[in-house]
């Protein structure tokens, strides 16, 4: 059975950069970043990594590789050596079948479900949408995509025409569609966003109903009866007035990505455009719902 050397420590978010291209250089197989607990974590566009003022770092190697000469890179790309540094051996296992086994449907108000693929729906008459497991982003297991997702289950989308703005996975989409949305329009300037979006639309069979948009623009016409921005609060209110050129009179936005302290700071910032207040927050994160605001 092959095994891996993995070596793991703490270091400034400042040299994430720097600590990428060393252990890249150094062979190294796999690196990740994580929270070393306590931070908010946001739930970043996709193709952005997050960062907070400390990160826990994890790299994988070869098991022969030289823990000595890996060492010295570390702490070449440092300035120092970490003193937290440890290394250990791991041995190979069926990750994608641990998680598999490991995951539950996950219900969004009356009737949505999100399942892994390939797993059925607890409830027979619920609409399942089928996700694989792995996805990296917008699974529907971070506060804010549940938020939006429950804020969509509550709407009657019955052959509305639906934005998803930084799209993701593409699952509001897909959701939106499966519950009885007319047409979807999902936008992201990420290309690995939009082949995850493509990807879980064939999975679900809502592909033709679904335009996949690789543009921070859209046409000029386009007006949308719904709109969900779950992206990142300062993005948000730089995006307001564009959402609202594709906005009309009735049209229903949310947005997230937004911690409960930055709702205010959000909502001041698209106030020249929509009229929002808090419709639901969760594990520190809130969404923000409304219209657009009335024309003088």
């Amino acid at each position: 059975m092959n095994r891996w050397l993995q070596l793991e420590f703490t270091a400034d978010a400042n040299a994430a950069d720097a600590l990428g291209t060393a252990l890249e250089a150094a062979g190294a197989l796999a690196i990740s970043f994580a929270d070393p607990g306590g931070e908010p974590i946001l739930e970043p566009l996709p193709g952005s990594t997050p960062l907070w003022d400390r990160l826990v770092v994890s790299a994988l190697f070869a098991e022969q590789a030289d823990v000595l000469m890996l060492q010295a890179a570390i702490s070449a790309a440092l300035g120092t050596l970490p003193a937290d540094l440890r290394s250990s051996f791991i041995e190979e296992r069926d990750w994608v079948g641990e998680f598999r086994e490991n995951l539950q449907p996950l219900r969004f108000g009356q009737k949505l479900w999100i399942c892994p693929s390939g797993t059925g729906c607890p409830d027979p008459h619920g609409v399942a949408l089928q996700l694989e497991p792995g996805l990296a982003f917008g699974s529907g297991s971070h506060p804010t995509t549940r938020l939006c997702l429950e804020w969509l289950a509550g709407l009657e989308l019955h052959g509305r025409q639906l934005l998803d703005f930084g799209c993701g996975s593409g699952v509001l989409a897909i959701a939106a569609l499966m519950l009885g949305a007319g047409r979807a329009t999902a936008l992201d300037i990420d290309p690995q966003a939009l082949q995850a979006s493509a990807g879980n639309a064939v999975r679900n069979g809502c592909r033709q109903h679904m335009d996949i948009i690789g543009s921070d623009e859209l046409p000029g016409g386009a007006r949308f009866d719904v709109i969900v921005a779950n992206i990142l609060a300062d993005t948000l209110v730089e995006s307001a007035a564009t959402l609202a050129r594709h906005s009309r009179a009735g049209t229903r936005i949310a947005m997230s990505g937004i911690l409960a302290g930055q709702s205010d700071r959000v909502r001041e910032g698209c106030a020249p455009w929509f009229d929002l207040e808090v419709a639901a927050e969760h594990e520190g994160w809130v969404l923000l719902a409304g219209q657009p605001a009335a024309t003088p």
